[in-house]
């Protein structure tokens, strides 16, 4: 049985439901739907009735959730259906657009003992978001074509641009990307953005519709990137709320497409930069664990001096084995590397972590990979992967040659 009670597990799924919708809207607002919420469903469990939600002007003298110590004596498994019920609904009222994300920050919002025992109880989070696609894609009667989805993505990320930069920055920014970017991503030439500041009465974006041919995960690839572009460019501004504007922004149904053409939001903040970072200190905390920190940093400082000359870019990164330590990892990226080609930054790191799996032998090699992935975390693996980096197929071949 669920080792903590229910009174803990209803306020702590209480108090991240009320943090995750008032970020979103308010905390007031937050606090009147969810209690609406329970009212209704108290009819159905009895025992909701001991669940008060109170309202923002207690906020400074009293709790916002305060639950009565009699709901302890209910069976977890009713409360667990109750609490199913609750979500549920809630999702369902936040409408298709927001509810698309609030399952999943719920999720991330609760400690994972927590998580961990209501699924106990019979709240799978994970499942009851698939359960809320596999609805939203029931009723959503129309296939989104490659024209409509690059259509739609352009001009909202233009409406983004015009509300933070004015109407001629982002006709520029826009239309200078997508011309730049049309050489390595050849759909983007299908893609026009019209300068409505000289002629009125036209769409901001209009799409060649021989896109809709063209493969839609090369439509994905080139919409992840002008993404991660804006987001750099925005970021050196000092603003970096654009990935959350665009969540807050986007339609429920192209957000569904998004994730069929491989488009992932949740990696765009990563930048080359960091993910490079991330990786070379993973390496060297996974060498350290059978070796010195120094030793670890020579090693790997000498992979990366190994391709020097094959990837060129990566002369400028710098390991200092004497500043190694918590506060000064001694790891210097330089801002070039943001620049890099995707593809060609992803095969300096496969090379990388393939002569270091490669160079530790069988026995310590042998979970060399598992021991990275943890490491790494889902962020930056997803992010890895988007540049190109498969870690199942440097397994595959160090298994083969032992």
């Amino acid at each position: 049985m669920p080792q903590l009670e229910n009174k803990e597990l209803i306020e702590q799924l209480l108090k991240s439901t009320i943090g995750v919708i008032g970020r979103r809207t308010s905390e007031a607002y937050a606090n009147v739907t969810i209690g609406l919420a329970l009212q209704e469903l108290t009819e159905r469990y009895s025992f909701l009735k001991y669940v008060k939600i109170q309202g923002t002007q207690y906020e400074e003298t009293f709790e916002i959730v305060t639950i009565q110590e009699e709901i302890n004596n209910i069976d977890p498994l009713e409360v667990g259906k109750a609490a199913r019920h609750f979500l549920t609904k809630l999702t369902k009222m936040m409408g298709k657009n927001a509810g698309y994300y609030f399952l999943r920050e719920i999720k991330e919002s609760l400690p994972s003992n927590y998580e961990k025992t209501i699924k106990e109880i019979g709240v799978d989070l994970d499942y009851l978001q698939v359960e809320f696609i596999t609805e939203v894609k029931e009723s959503f009667k129309f296939q989104i074509e490659n024209s409509e989805i690059l259509k739609y993505m352009v001009t909202l990320l233009f409406e983004i641009l015009d509300r933070s930069e004015g109407r001629d920055s982002a006709y520029n920014i826009l239309n200078e990307l997508i011309q730049r970017l049309t050489i390595e991503h050849p759909v983007l030439k299908h893609v026009k953005i019209n300068d409505i500041r000289a002629v009125q009465g036209v769409d901001i974006v209009t799409v060649n519709l021989d896109v809709d041919n063209v493969a839609s995960t090369e439509v994905g690839v080139a919409i992840q990137k002008v993404i991660q572009e804006l987001n750099n460019l925005l970021e050196e501004k000092g603003d970096h709320s654009f990935v959350e504007k665009l969540k807050e922004n986007i339609n429920v149904d192209y957000n569904l497409k998004l994730r069929d053409v491989g488009v992932n939001l949740d990696v765009i903040k990563l930048s080359q930069s960091l993910v490079v970072k991330h990786v070379i200190e993973a390496l060297v905390d996974i060498l350290s664990e059978s070796s010195s920190k120094n030793y670890a940093v020579v090693l790997v400082n000498n992979v990366l001096r190994k391709y020097d000359e094959k990837f060129g870019f990566l002369k400028e990164i710098k390991l200092e084995s004497t500043s190694f330590s918590q506060n000064d990892n001694g790891i210097d990226i330089p801002s070039v590397i943001d620049s890099v080609r995707a593809s060609e930054l992803g095969r300096s790191i496969q090379r990388i972590i393939e002569d270091i799996s490669i160079s530790l032998g069988e026995d310590a090699g042998r979970y060399f990979i598992d021991k990275l992935k943890k490491r790494l975390g889902k962020a930056y693996l997803l992010r890895i992967e988007e540049l190109g980096v498969n870690l199942h197929m440097i397994e595959l071949k160090r298994n083969l040659m032992w």
